[in-house]
Formats: C-alpha cells, structure tokens, sequence
C-alpha cells in the first residue's frame, strides 16, 4: 500500500497551488470587458487612422528636415551615412592602356615560335588575352582605373599605397620579349609608380620622371573627392627595372566621419603585374618586333613581324642604333 501512495505523488495530478498558479478561463469582470471594448472603439475609430498617418508624416518630414539641417552645419564627409563605408567606393574598370612597349610572353610547356605567335596576333587584335596571364607588360605598363562614388555624402580618398604579393619582387621573367603598340590613353589623372623603388608611391607627372612628386603624401599632398554616383577615373604609368612585380591597390578614404580601406586588384581579381627587361636581351628565348622597330630595306610590309632569336636580337642592338630589318 504504501509503494501505491509513493505512485500517486508522481502522476502530476492537479493540487490547490497548482490551480491557484494555472491559467484556465475564468469570466471576465465588468470593468474588464468594458475597458477592452473601449479601447477596440477606439483602435476602430476613423479620427485614429487620421492622427496615425498625420503623426507618421510629421515624423518623416522632421526627420529630413534634421538631416538637411545637419548637412549644411557639418562637412559633406563628416554625415554619418546608412551605406557601410566599406561599401562607399566602387571599382568600375581597370583597363590596360598602354599604347606602346614590350612584352614578356611566359616560358610555358610547348613554347615555340607557333605559340608565341598566336598570343602576339591575340594581343594585336586588343582581344581579351589578359585573362590567360600568357604576356606581362616588360618595362613599364599603363592601366586606368575609373572609380565612383556610391555613398550619399562625400567620400575623399586620401591614400592609395600599391602592396606587393611576397612583399617584393623576383627576378625579371625570361620568355620571348615582343614589341608593339596597344591602345590609346585617355585625359584623365596622371600618376606614376616605380613599383620595384625600396618603398613604392604612387606620385604626380612632372615635366621628367625625376620632376615627378609623390600625389597623397609630403608637403603637397592632394586627394580625390567622389560625391554620390560620381566617377573619377586615373591612369598609373607603372614602370619596373629590375624584377618581377605582381601588387594591388590599398585605398585608404574617409566617408560620414569614419576611416575604411578599400582593395583594388587587376582584372579578373588578380594582382597587377609587371616585369622588368633583362638587361642581356640574349636571354630571351625569341624577340618579336614590328617593322618600325628596325630599318626597312625597301617599302615596310603591313602588319608584318620580324622574329629573331634573343641572341640574334642582342649581337644586332649592341650598337645602339636601329638595325637594318632581318631578311625575312
């Protein structure tokens, strides 16, 4: 028996302090129903709705005119703004513009003169030749970078610092070296970058290269201003003379009172790259030259190229002066 009044405890049966704590339904009292009646008349009410939408249009209205109020007070880059400021640039091009100047085609499996050629008629068409990574711009390379604007108040760019992949560069790349001209160059910033210089920067053309001053640094510094869906567009005159140098942009900027940084890569989110040229052209495995590059005996052939081994290449320019044209 008593192992039987052990079992009834555990059943759960309902006690007197359980039900004192349930929450079963019990009527209403007068006052209650009459307070919830009043207040659904009220939530019905037509005069309701009206004050809802009148104190909704008041809000917003206040709201933008607290924001006008404060954009006249503070700095067009000092108004917070909704968009996250790692948000506030967009990266629209990055395009190769260099109009002239050699390139390395990469040793690869298969090189030979059939390869190089087809990657030299790739690159003369201005197809996108790019993507394969099979040339680097040899010497110097020229690429605009267009940005705009996407936050409502001001963003001012007040740094791009180019950030080597390894943190430096290697020994320039053999291959075939080929000359040509590519595309034209837009009239837009001008700023110059020797990206093997023990500390790169990015600085301002001058009347030589020795004239050039650094752009966001020194005692002159300057910065570029994007206000909302505004663009601005840059070309970088890269030039290495002693390795091989792949990087990116790091664009530091201030927007709404804040710092951020943002990333510029090459296309296709790879680095930019660029190699020096071997100071003893007979390294190269084949050169590539157009006609403009040597002395014609007769009337230039269009769109004709002469090749060369590198040894050839390098016994003709040892002079210093254009050679006559190899018999083709």
């Amino acid at each position: 028996m008593a192992n039987n009044r052990r079992g009834a405890r555990r059943t759960g049966a309902l006690t007197r302090a359980s039900v004192r704590r349930g929450s079963g339904q019990h009527p209403p009292r007068p006052e209650e129903e009459e307070a919830a009646t009043g207040r659904l008349r009220f939530v019905k009410s037509p005069t309701t709705w009206l004050l809802g939408i009148l104190l909704a249009v008041v809000t917003v209205t206040f709201q933008d005119v607290l924001t006008a109020s404060v954009k006249t007070i503070l700095p067009l880059d000092r108004v917070p703004d909704r968009l996250s400021p790692q948000n506030a640039i967009d990266v629209v091009e990055v395009k190769d513009v260099k109009d002239i100047g050699y390139y390395v085609v990469r040793d690869a499996e298969g090189a030979g003169s059939a390869t190089d050629r087809k990657i030299i008629e790739e690159i003369s068409s201005g197809g996108p030749w790019r993507e394969g990574r099979k040339a680097v711009d040899a010497g110097n390379a020229e690429w605009m970078i267009t940005v705009q604007g996407r936050a409502s108040q001001q963003v001012r760019i007040t740094d791009i610092v180019p950030v080597l992949e390894g943190g430096k560069c290697e020994k320039p790349l053999s291959g075939s070296l080929a000359h040509f001209p590519s595309q034209g160059v837009m009239d837009v910033i001008p700023l110059e970058l020797e990206v093997d210089a023990p500390r790169p920067r990015l600085k301002i053309s001058g009347n030589g290269a020795k004239d050039a001053k650094p752009f966001f640094t020194g005692p002159e510094a300057k910065h570029i201003t994007l206000n909302q869906n505004e663009t601005e567009a840059f070309i970088v005159h890269a030039t290495a003379s002693t390795g091989y140098c792949r990087w990116r942009y790091r664009v530091h900027y201030e927007v709404g009172g804040g710092t951020a940084e943002t990333t510029i890569s090459g296309p296709g989110g790879k680095p930019f790259e660029l190699t020096a040229r071997m100071t003893d052209p007979s390294g190269y495995r084949r050169v590539y030259f157009p006609s403009f590059d040597c002395l014609p005996s007769g009337p230039p052939p269009a769109q004709h190229w002469y090749e060369q081994t590198g040894a050839e290449y390098a016994r003709d320019r040892r002079s210093g002066k254009v050679p006559p044209c190899p018999k083709s």
